[in-house]
């Protein structure tokens, strides 16, 4: 008996649609982890430890007294003990407000209202840079001093 119905060809999906399915399934699959991530990122509760402010102020006067006493012993010039006072009145601010005052300009400091370290700057400013440094070191390091002790 011979058979006169011929079998039909496999179905099969047309590559098309398999290629959309798929970069579909991989859309959304990254999709879900990038917003994963962000949600974990977001979750993450940095908890600020409260300043004790005492303790901070202690440790710049120290370092005043170090660059003082520094001065007095000859073992730097004023010119280094400008640039030292700066740096000690800038890590201090940096210290309580987090404002990184450290790697700023004057124009800088000028800009983020902060009048007294602004003053305190400027006055570091020349006898810091020029070649002969011609300044009351001693004066400056005295205000400084009280501004460290006055800042709330």
């Amino acid at each position: 008996m011979q058979i006169t119905v011929k079998m039909q060809d496999s179905f099969s999906y047309p590559i098309v649609s398999i290629t959309m399915v798929i970069l579909l399934f991989l859309a959304f699959t990254f999709l879900y982890f990038i917003l994963k991530h962000r949600e974990n990122k977001s979750e993450k509760v940095v908890e600020m430890k409260p300043k004790n402010v005492k303790d901070i102020k202690k440790k710049y006067l120290k370092k005043l007294e170090k660059i003082e006493a520094s001065l007095d012993n000859n073992r730097i010039s004023s010119r280094k003990a400008y640039q030292q006072t700066s740096e000690v009145i800038r890590f201090f601010v940096f210290e309580l407000t987090d404002i990184n005052v450290q790697n700023y300009t004057l124009q800088e400091i000028e800009q983020i209202d902060m009048p007294i370290l602004s003053e305190l700057i400027r006055e570091y400013y020349v006898p810091e840079f020029s070649k002969d440094s011609k300044g009351d070191i001693k004066n400056s390091i005295e205000k400084t001093r009280k501004v460290i002790n006055k800042w709330n």
